[in-house]
């Protein structure tokens, strides 16, 4: 499959007619991308296998997108491995009316004059739809100490043994044994 770096695809003449179909696969070339602030590394891009279909009312589209990759560990930033495949879906109005383009959001978008669609957003997103919101380098993955910093996977510290006397319970100490 050959890598793009865009997927630009020209739906007009080609699915103009109700009833056309076009199939569409290869690998879009994308290394990363950002969810919120989080970044995420992918192995080999996002591999894709879509349909697009004219269904009278407009062009379905629909299909699969499959990444593999890497990000940080939401609790002790170490690498964290992730593969994940998502539903692609869109729909595409040929020929909108002027209110039609006004109102192209998440729901539909509105073709342009030339003709050329967008598909790497779906792609993306049908993905980004997928990716659990925590992602853990292991299940039961201990984390940072929140004093010390630590990576508690690799090394034990003692400072949860040790008060803090900046929390904001450390007080309650002296009521319960004053000494």
């Amino acid at each position: 499959m050959e890598e793009q770096l865009n997927l630009n695809y020209r739906l007009i003449p080609a699915l103009e007619e109700t009833g056309a179909r076009k199939e569409l696969e290869g690998v879009l070339a994308l290394r990363h991308f950002f969810r919120g602030h989080q970044l995420f590394t992918l192995e080999g891009g996002i591999s894709y296998k879509i349909e697009l279909s004219n269904i009278g009312e407009g062009v379905l589209l629909r299909g699969l997108a499959h990444g593999i990759g890497t990000t940080e560990c939401a609790r002790c930033l170490e690498e964290a491995r992730f593969d994940v495949e998502g539903d692609v879906e869109g729909f595409f109005i040929i020929n909108p009316t002027e209110q039609e383009i006004e109102q192209s959001d998440d729901e539909f978008t509105a073709v342009p004059k030339d003709g050329v669609v967008d598909l790497m957003s779906p792609v993306v997103a049908a993905l980004i739809y997928e990716m659990p919101l925590v992602l853990l380098c292991k299940q039961d993955c201990a984390g940072l100490c929140q004093h010390c910093g630590a990576n508690l996977n690799l090394e034990p510290c003692d400072c949860a043994q040790k008060p803090d006397p900046d929390h904001p319970f450390a007080i309650l100490k002296d009521l319960i044994n004053p000494n």
